[in-house]
């Protein structure tokens, strides 16, 4: 009996480092093999479909679409989500009027510095122009819908929709 429970335990063993090996190689197959399915990510964790994409001198601003509640228990409060990209092309400290619903004129005024010498948490202030947004001030990350954050390759920034807004862009 002790040499069968020997020759079991040796046998999972090897199996686990052959999966351990092949899992890198096989992990583009089975990354495919979702995708195929159709499934995508929660609008809540993506930030939503991008809608536009606004240009300035050296950078970008990508526009997504406003995220509201799909059900009465969700616990996120409906936000839009602004991406500036790419984070080396920012100035020191960004000022930008920002059409959210893209019609051409400016619906808030988004600003925060980009770079902090000090190593501080990045902060926003955002200033509505329009009554789309709630406005922020010294926000770092004050829930799931109110934040800014870097990423890989910009600057995110959440901003809450206001009470009553609809949160309908094209």
């Amino acid at each position: 009996m002790r040499r069968v429970t020997s020759i079991l335990g040796y046998t999972g063993a090897v199996l686990t480092v052959a999966c351990a090996a092949l899992v890198p190689a096989l992990f583009g197959v089975f990354e495919k093999g979702v995708a195929a399915t159709g499934v995508r990510i929660d609008p809540v964790y993506a930030g939503g479909e991008t809608s536009h994409v606004l240009r300035r001198n050296g950078y970008r601003i990508v526009v997504n679409r406003p995220v509201t509640r799909r059900s009465p228990l969700q616990r996120v409060d409906p936000f839009v989500q602004l991406r500036w990209e790419p984070a080396t092309a920012l100035p020191a400290h960004v000022s930008d009027a920002v059409d959210l619903d893209g019609d051409g004129s400016p619906d808030v005024e988004v600003s925060f510095d980009a770079r902090r010498a000090d190593g501080s948490k990045l902060s926003v202030d955002a200033r509505p122009v329009t009554g789309m947004v709630r406005p922020l001030e010294h926000c770092s990350v004050e829930s799931f819908s109110a934040l800014i954050v870097p990423v890989r390759e910009g600057i995110v920034v959440r901003l809450p929709l206001a009470r009553g807004w609809s949160g309908r862009a094209p």
